[in-house]
């Protein structure tokens, strides 16, 4: 990086603590940041190959999304690779024209990424715990389908959770035990990087999702339109938009039932966690569950 313009350096140090300790404190006008931006990785590319991550694009302000699709065109030449991470909502024009461009004006492509199915988990479940048998390995891949969605970050951490938490005397070596594969209490407690990740992306949704979210973990398993209505006590239009942004976050999935969390240890964590025992008990009488 220090082979970039001192401009353009100092754009960064004006911003950032640790390039300020490294490059000093910025003098004089400074350099826009989406032009500094590609004047540093231009610097770093010249040197060796570079790739650039950006997770969770969805939520990054205009000028910094413009910023890259000015790299991606600026630096064409350059060994320089992009890996950015969406989600469908909330729609972002800027990514949507970027997306559009991809294999025209810009080498690039899509790659749709979907749940891991079941055949997926099991080989996650045999890197975690190898000394299962096949019976013991597919229990635990059956029970991990369904408390984790077959979605990655939940899948590996709770397998982590199991390989740390196992008591071989109480287990036989094996959880969860026949016949108790998708009530057994999971051995050990979830970790921390399970809980604080549904935390954020709780606190992200707006406040009516919140609501209808945790009402939803309240009522068990599955809960109906009518149900929902009457415990939170929305509209009919703020109901539907905020289990439609539900949907879309992929919080819930809905059937001919009803709405239920797509992940059961999801449900778990915001029913713990997100909800005190005064709206537990006025979410459950609202709903005619009485107490």
């Amino acid at each position: 990086m220090a082979a970039a313009s001192p401009a353009a350096l100092a754009a960064f140090s004006n911003q950032i603590a640790a390039w300020a300790d490294r490059f000093g404190l910025p003098k004089g006008e400074l350099m826009p940041l989406g032009p500094a931006m590609i004047e540093v990785v231009r610097a770093v590319s010249r040197e060796q190959p570079t790739l650039i991550l950006v997770d969770d694009a969805q939520w990054c302000d205009r000028e910094s999304l413009l910023a890259l699709w000015a790299l991606l065109r600026d630096l064409s030449e350059m060994p320089v690779h992009v890996c950015v991470a969406i989600a469908p909502q909330p729609p972002r024009t800027e990514l949507d024209e970027l997306r559009s461009r991809l294999g025209r004006d810009l080498k690039g492509v899509t790659v749709h990424i979907d749940k891991l199915a079941e055949s997926d988990l099991k080989q996650l479940v045999r890197w975690a715990v190898p000394d299962y048998s096949d019976d013991q390995l597919d229990r635990l891949a059956r029970r991990v389908t369904l408390d984790s969605a077959g979605l990655p970050l939940l899948a590996v951490e709770i397998l982590h959770a199991v390989a740390l938490g196992l008591d071989v005397e109480e287990t036989s070596g094996a959880w969860p035990v026949p016949f108790k594969t998708l009530s057994q209490t999971m051995p050990g407690t979830l970790p921390d990087t399970i809980i604080a990740a549904i935390r954020i992306g709780f606190r992200r949704l707006s406040k009516p999702a919140q609501g209808i979210l945790a009402t939803a973990a309240v009522l068990g398993e599955r809960a109906t339109t009518e149900q929902l209505s009457r415990a939170t006590g929305m509209a009919a239009a703020e109901l539907n938009s905020g289990l439609d942004e539900l949907e879309w976050q992929r919080w819930l999935v809905a059937d001919s039932r009803g709405y239920s969390f797509l992940a059961r240890i999801v449900r778990q964590v915001v029913e713990q966690d997100m909800v005190t025992e005064g709206q537990r008990r006025r979410i459950r009488k609202a709903a005619d569950y009485g107490e």
